[in-house]
């Protein structure tokens, strides 16, 4: 793993998510007519914002145990140790790469650690991206059908259309496993031609390896999911049923730091929004989503957050949803950089 590219993943995360902290702090003191804490001390719950905080430090445990259940069936080696090293190594890369691209790549470093193949640590990972998806589709859906008298058309219209998006990448990525070969042999085909028509220059061949790593990889996950078809279907629904579970935490902690900050809200409708924002995150091209997630959440949250709350909320909302994990990945990460030297 490069330490130079980490380094300034982390740089980056850093400056934006510090930006966009004392913007949205600065904003809102500007709408409030200045800056008062008053509010910390009158309606603060300590016991809720508690409880919010106590939940945050299972998201990787979760993911961790997620990890283990569906490697066993790849790889008995595996422990549960080094799933949960790897589960916060992945969200540590994850935060400081643009899309949660990295955090794969440090899954699959960690349990390749446990001296398991790289192919086979690539299948869990695979594996994993493929219940996170599905309970997207599973939640968008659900969601879309889902009319709350207190959410705004425009928001409602947005989870629908999300919906559709993801939807329509769940079909093409069950066609992609279904006909994996035809579609490898297609793209081959057409890369040929196009390249002999000289529509498509490929001097270095950069395209045509570019092609050969996705055809591996379509073959990778095509294979991944046959062999837990037939050998771990209570594995996958297990890891199915945590993917679950690790979504419900997320989904529920703004709600707690809410009503710990003296807030009344409906639980349904904060995780209806949430539910939004962390589709925005996993797409957002800056790492861990910074600036994007804290925008978006002051926006979209406005009905549920009060002005005067803001900025304090997006922060705990932050610190509890992934800063508190990421530090955990990050130190996990070093300590494993320093003893592989």
């Amino acid at each position: 793993m490069d330490r130079k590219k980490i380094i300034l993943g982390i740089k980056i995360f850093v400056a934006i998510s510090l930006a966009s902290q004392l913007g949205i702090f600065f904003y809102t003191s500007y709408q409030n007519g200045g800056i008062s804490f008053d509010f910390l001390f009158k309606n603060i719950n300590y016991c809720m914002l508690s409880i919010a905080f106590f939940l945050s430090w299972f998201e990787g445990l979760i993911t961790g145990v997620r990890i283990y259940f569906l490697m066993r069936v790849i790889n008995p080696r595996i422990t549960m140790f080094t799933s949960i090293k790897a589960a916060y190594a992945n969200i540590f890369m994850g935060a400081i790469t643009p899309s949660q691209t990295g955090g794969g790549v440090a899954q699959i470093y960690f349990i390749s650690r446990d001296k398991i193949p790289y192919s086979q640590a690539s299948a869990g990972s695979i594996l994993s991206f493929v219940c996170t998806l599905f309970f997207l589709i599973t939640a968008l859906i659900s969601t879309a059908m889902f009319n709350s008298p207190t959410m705004g058309y425009s928001l409602q219209l947005m989870i629908k259309s999300a919906s559709v998006a993801v939807g329509t990448m769940t079909l093409i990525f069950i066609l992609c496993m279904f006909f994996t070969h035809l579609i490898n042999n297609l793209k081959f085909s057409l890369f040929t031609h196009f390249k002999n028509k000289g529509i498509i220059k490929d001097k270095n061949a950069k395209i045509e390896n570019f092609l050969k790593k996705f055809a591996e990889g379509l073959v990778n996950c095509r294979e991944s999911i046959l062999l837990m078809a037939e050998q771990g279907k209570m594995a996958l629904m297990v890891g199915y049923l945590f993917t679950c579970f690790f979504f419900a935490v997320r989904l529920v902690i703004p709600y707690f730091i809410i009503v710990g900050l003296g807030g009344s809200v409906n639980v349904y409708d904060v995780m209806y929004i949430q539910l939004f924002i962390i589709l925005l995150s996993y797409f957002s091209p800056t790492p861990g989503a910074s600036g994007i997630a804290e925008i978006s959440s002051l926006v979209l949250m406005a009905s549920c957050v009060a002005t005067p709350i803001a900025a304090i909320y997006t922060f705990l909302w932050r610190l509890c949803t992934l800063y508190v994990n990421t530090t955990i990945g990050g130190l996990l990460l070093y300590q494993e950089l320093k003893n592989s030297e």
